[in-house]
């Protein structure tokens, strides 16, 4: 720094300062000359919130670009959001603050913001109503605000399907870190761990759940009880369902606590015009005149009756934006004279106007492809009216193979394959069975017994995961192999100590074999150790199903089912085979790679015959041959969820309304003559019209006594596994050229048949159900079952599950509250339901029935759900 000359015109004076304080640099006034000062600025404390401020930010933008897309896709914000009204219930009283009514995203966010103490709002609606569409832009508004507008006290909303909540299995906590761990594995790691579990328990992400109605009667209370649990008295929640489903809850005392409650209004048809207006192409303003001048003068129209809902406005922008049709048409009476009608036939116009012949445009980043409107409808008609037979609403692809086409030719399938296989096979082996004593018989024994071992493998997997074998497994990658085990634990439908012993007496006695062969000299061991117990525990390991439901998108799901294929093609497979060689190569001392490699092929082919994946070929080829569904299936769908007509849930898809599915389905079903619902099948109660039933009744006592024939189909679970194994042995192994083989194949059908007919032929047992204020006791030939209602928290009609498998029929069956008495083990239907009487091969109870049940047992009885 310059000097500066003392004022006597001394020396020039020049004074240093390090690290002193302040009061001696208040001295500077008396100091002559020059200051040099060096200033140490101490760095701020490390903040330990920024890498989880980072991945917040991360997870808000990625939701923000999702739910961005999912709006354009329903023209939710194009021009400008829909003017989306809200008032608090009127049904449903608040718990919580009191909000004006209001309408608008800003509006409906800073509400929600201003909530206190806490931040839970429960909006309501009826079908189609835009309670959806509110808490979507809800969604919206609250991650812009976050992002754009510097607002960081606002939480991330995370919107999740309550039909992925397994409240059993899972707490609140538990279930939103597994499903920010499922659909968004690339967050950044906050100290070495995904940073899930810190943004959930210091409640960063706000849950907005949405489908509460479309649950099973019986676990809706059983959710909002979890829901309430699991937020505490601080935690912020958005809950969205139908108006009438909450209000009986809420009424039932199950309503979520401490929440505001408020319900979308149907859209104004001034409002609805003026939205159509700026949202109409400017060249079709004439065409769109008619419509909107009736709109605005005639607000009792029918066809403004039918625009008050946000999905018709959808339709009605989608039909007729660029479509020749002039949409004034709407207004004419004499065609459309009610709301229902104007409804329908939008309905009907809305899949050729989602499917516009011409291409998408090229520079999308995923161009949807060009699909033909009257196919695509035919289609989507046919995969809504499978789900409405089966009273589903998801539609998953690894559950096509149910459909009738693909059930049918399963079998014949799986033999003309197999066959091929053995052509294949033979070829490879040819030059090894030359070399082998045994000859060809080598290789048959050899691929026998790869068949054997895969299906025992195969078996104590499906033990061990609850009979899950149907389900895509998940991603499996072998050099992840602790994840492998903790994937393993969560699906795991055993006990802890079968799970402890399991996972270490099994390497244990891998060891032992081998330790033993030494000293035995029995080549069976390291057989039964290489190609039997080590298969087993590493198929376990990898083959764990996957989580449907939390999935990010039904694509993820197959891709995870094909990696898990591929995993377990390239680990269990090859240690069967190779069981099998060193079997025969210490036997005879020379040789066993004839037989290793016809191990490893005949355990390939059951692995992959058997696979989900292989059902889900099946079907897609099979309906895709017939003309039912594309051959492009999940192009196809991916690209009507594109258009607006199909959503994502979890692993699954479903329509956008439950309306359009059924439209879609009544369409088919038309064209069909058939019911879309499926065909009534008689239950119990129908009987009591017969001879063989009577009714006692009084104010305080119900009786249903008679005889009914039984009709065996539980054995059928067991003898189908058993059927397919055989048939993959027979053909894949060579031996279909054997005609005494194919005796040995028929025997199974042919006992599942007469265990059947035997069943049905037998006397009429004894059946009686009664009912009174005090419980409900059942009588099935000599056993007797009682449940006093003191007892029990819950009755429906549900699935039967006998020993963890699909018994294929509808029982009575009661859930008991905690500490109450435990029947036998027999009477077990798992998830802790208890069986009561069987009733028919469908869900569906005589109504008569249906009232006596409400009668006398109260909030305890819910309609029937047809699920586990």
């Amino acid at each position: 720094m310059a000097r500066q000359t003392g004022s006597g015109g001394g020396p020039p004076i020049t004074n240093t300062a390090v690290d002193c304080t302040a009061e001696y640099l208040i001295q500077i006034g008396i100091l002559q000359g020059d200051l040099n000062l060096t200033l140490r600025v101490e760095p701020p404390p490390p903040d330990d919130d920024a890498p989880l401020a980072a991945a917040e930010r991360r997870l808000a933008r990625s939701l923000l670009y999702r739910w961005r897309a999912e709006a354009d896709a329903w023209d939710m914000t194009d021009p400008e959001p829909l003017p989306v009204r809200w008032t608090p219930s009127r049904r449903v009283k608040s718990a919580g603050e009191h909000v004006p009514a209001g309408s608008g995203t800003d509006t409906i966010a800073g509400t929600f913001l201003g909530l206190r103490p806490r931040r839970r709002l429960v909006v309501l609606g009826t079908a189609g109503s835009g309670k959806t569409v509110l808490s979507v832009l809800l969604t919206l508004e609250l991650l812009a605000r976050r992002l754009t507008q510097g607002e960081d006290g606002v939480p991330v909303p995370l919107v999740l399907s309550l039909e992925s909540w397994d409240t059993r299995r899972q707490s609140l906590t538990e279930w939103l870190v597994d499903r920010l761990r499922q659909d968004h594995p690339g967050l950044p790691p906050v100290d070495g761990v995904h940073p899930a579990r810190r943004l959930v328990l210091e409640r960063r992400v706000l849950p907005v759940l949405d489908g509460l109605d479309e649950l099973p009667e019986h676990r809706r209370a059983e959710v909002l009880d979890a829901l309430n649990a699991g937020l505490g008295g601080e935690g912020d929640a958005v809950l969205v369902s139908r108006t009438a489903e909450y209000a009986r809850l809420d009424q039932e005392g199950r309503g979520l606590r401490h929440a505001t409650v408020i319900e979308s209004l149907p859209l104004r048809p001034d409002e609805v015009a003026n939205y159509l207006r700026r949202a109409r192409p400017p060249a079709r303003a004439a065409a769109w005149a008619g419509l909107l001048e009736t709109l605005q003068k005639e607000p009792s129209a029918p066809v403004a009756w039918a625009l008050s809902s946000p999905l018709m406005v959808w339709l009605v922008r989608r039909s007729y934006e660029h479509h020749a049709a002039l949409p004034g048409e709407l207004a004419d009476r004499g065609r459309f004279p009610t709301r229902d009608a104007v409804e329908a036939h939008l309905l009907d116009r809305i899949v050729p106007a989602a499917f516009p012949p011409l291409p998408a445009h090229p520079g999308r980043l995923h161009p949807p492809r060009t699909w033909d409107a009257e196919r695509a409808g035919a289609w989507l008609s046919y995969l809504a009216l499978l789900l409405s037979r089966r009273e589903e609403s998801e539609l998953a692809w690894w559950r096509l193979h149910m459909a009738p086409l693909p059930r049918l030719l399963a079998t014949p399938a799986l033999l003309v394959t197999g066959i091929l296989l053995s052509f294949v096979i033979k070829a490879g082996m040819s030059g090894y069975a030359d070399a082998s004593p045994l000859g060809d018989l080598s290789g048959t024994y050899a691929v026998t017994g790869g068949v054997v071992f895969a299906a025992m493998a195969r078996s104590v997997t499906a033990s061990w995961f609850g009979q899950r074998l149907s389900e895509p497994r998940r991603s499996a990658n072998p050099l992840l192999f602790v994840r492998a085990l903790r994937s393993l634990d969560r699906h795991a439908r055993v006990g802890p100590l079968v799970r402890l012993a399991a996972l270490v007496g099994g390497p244990a006695l891998v060891v032992l074999l081998l330790a033993l062969y030494p000293v035995a000299g029995d080549p069976v061991l390291v057989w039964f150790s290489i190609g039997g117990v080590l298969p087993v525990l590493l198929l376990i390991v990898y083959g764990a199903p996957a989580d449907t439901v939390d999935a990010a998108t039904p694509d993820e799901l197959l891709r995870g089912e094909q990696s898990a294929l591929i995993t377990t093609l390239t680990l269990v497979a090859p240690l069967i085979g190779a069981g099998a060689g060193a079997f025969f190569w210490l036997h005879g001392g020379s040789g066993g790679w004839e037989e290793a490699v016809g191990g490893w092929a005949g355990a390939s082919a059951t692995l992959v015959l058997l696979s989900p994946w292989s059902r889900w070929m099946l079907a897609r080829c099979s309906l895709a041959a017939a003309g039912r569904v594309p051959w492009s299936l999940m192009a196809f769908l991916r690209d009507t969820r594109t258009a607006g007509l199909l959503q994502v849930s979890g692993g699954t898809y479903r329509f956008r309304n439950r309306r359009l599915q059924e439209h879609l389905a009544g369409q088919r079903a038309q064209e069909q003559g058939t019911a879309a619902a499926g065909p009534e099948r008689s239950s119990l109660p129908a009987l009591s019209d017969s001879r063989h039933f009577t009714v006692e009744r009084t104010a305080d006592h119900y009786r249903l006594s008679g005889r009914s024939r039984r009709l065996p189909l539980a054995h059928w679970a067991v003898i189908g596994p058993l059927l397919s194994v055989f048939v993959v042995r027979l053909s894949v192994s060579g031996q279909w050229q054997d005609p005494a083989a194919w005796l040995v194949l028929l025997f199974w059908p042919l006992v599942g048949a007469l265990i059947t007919v035997a069943g049905f032929l037998m006397p009429r047992r004894r059946l009686e159900l009664e009912l009174t204020r005090d419980g409900v006791t059942s009588v099935i030939g000599r056993r007797r079952r009682s449940y006093e209602w003191r007892h029990v928290e819950e009755i429906a009609v549900r699935r039967a599950i006998v020993r963890g498998r699909d018994a294929r029929f509808y029982a009575l069956q009661v859930r008991l509250l905690a500490g109450a008495p435990r029947p036998p083990r027999r009477s077990r239907m798992g998830e802790g339901w208890f069986f009561v009487l069987p009733m028919s091969l469908s869900s569906r109870v005589d109504p008569r029935l249906t009232a006596v049940l409400a009668d006398f047992a109260g909030s305890r009885w819910t309609s029937s759900s047809g699920g586990r």
